[in-house]
């Protein structure tokens, strides 16, 4: 299995040397995203398939089975999409038949309380971790779930379902939790439109250009004839993203926190989204809320540590242990973790 690289953030200036010096090993091999692209296709023209969506507006329970015309279809986050991507990154051929019918691949990150009622969907959680850890953003050429649209027609569930699970729809660029950027370049128009000329003119071969033509102008897009005008970018790595992996001879560095401390309740503080607690703790039901967690023990060490940036980097553990299929959560009410302890600073 192949290691997803790492980003080499001092080496491109503009859009087009990211892509002419990177994008080629970051992407998975052509031959084999495009046999993925076929049986992907191939399926969803079959008589009755079940579809895979990113969720949207009325349809949000990720997991949960929906019809629509008596077409049935489920709603998730990106970890379909990334799934696919980082498989076929692998070189692994992929049936999706097989993978619909077994539920072969994680419906999401992790489930709400609210959404476990009706999920019919068991297979959740992060398997390709390195490629978030090491500062990617999986992104989209097309929307997923595009704004303000709704479902017509089954073609409208063949549309979503191939945009959100097809490796020709997918690129990796830095990540903004990671990286200081002035905007979002994943998400910006010009820059995508830059892409898909690239990657037609630059990336596939002569044998494999008509497929990507062919899935960009279903989704009423067409590529550029001349190259469109290049895109400067600025990212450095962010400051906290430095200061939590620093070590010193493999001893993690303390670091001094002006934050306030109580002593009691271990309720939710509701400024800027902290929270204090008396033991280390991770939940599903707490992920993406932005949470600064302050851990104070009863033997007086004092920790705090971003919970989504511990849940990415340890849910491939921890998510596998029976309290996690149980409670959806881990904690420790002695210690911080081995594990954790990259992630966290000690309050001293």
């Amino acid at each position: 299995m192949s290691k997803y690289p790492n980003p080499n953030f001092k080496r491109s200036t503009t859009l087009k040397e990211f892509l002419d010096l990177e994008i080629s090993e970051l992407l998975p091999n052509q031959d084999i995203m495009i046999k993925n692209h076929l049986n992907l296709v191939e399926y969803l023209e079959c008589e009755s398939p079940f579809f895979v969506l990113r969720k949207f507006k009325n349809y949000s329970n990720r997991g949960s089975n929906y019809s629509f015309e008596n077409h049935s279809f489920t709603v998730s986050d990106n970890e379909p999409a990334l799934w696919v991507f980082m498989e076929t990154f692998n070189q692994f051929e992929l049936d999706f038949s097989a993978l619909i019918e077994n539920q072969g691949f994680p419906i999401a990150f992790a489930i709400k309380e609210e959404e476990k009622k009706g999920n019919i969907w068991q297979n959740k959680g992060r398997k390709h971790q390195e490629f978030s850890a090491n500062g990617w953003k999986h992104c989209h050429i097309f929307q997923c779930s595009p704004l303000g649209e709704t479902i017509a027609n089954k073609n409208d569930l063949k549309r979503r379902s191939l945009r959100l699970l097809s490796p020709l729809n997918h690129f990796p660029f830095f990540s903004p939790r990671k990286y200081e950027m002035p905007y979002d370049y994943g998400e910006n128009k010009e820059c995508i439109d830059y892409v898909i000329w690239w990657l037609y003119t630059n990336f596939y071969n002569d044998a494999n250009k008509t497929y990507f033509k062919t899935f960009v102008e279903e989704q009423g897009f067409i590529i550029a004839i001349d190259e469109p005008k290049d895109i400067n970018i600025e990212y450095s790595i962010k400051n906290n993203q430095l200061s939590k992996t620093k070590k010193t001879d493999n001893i993690i560095v303390k670091t001094k926190a002006k934050i306030k401390v109580t002593t009691t309740s271990s309720k939710t503080n509701n400024i800027e989204g902290q929270k204090e607690i008396k033991c280390f703790k991770i939940s599903e039901n707490w992920y993406g809320q932005g949470m600064i967690i302050t851990v104070r023990f009863y033997n007086g060490k004092i920790y705090q540590y971003n919970h989504d940036e511990v849940f990415d980097n340890t849910i491939l553990h921890y998510g596998n242990l029976d309290c996690w299929e149980r409670y959806g959560y881990y904690l420790n009410s002695r210690n911080i973790p081995a594990r954790v302890l990259p992630f966290v600073s000690e309050i001293i």
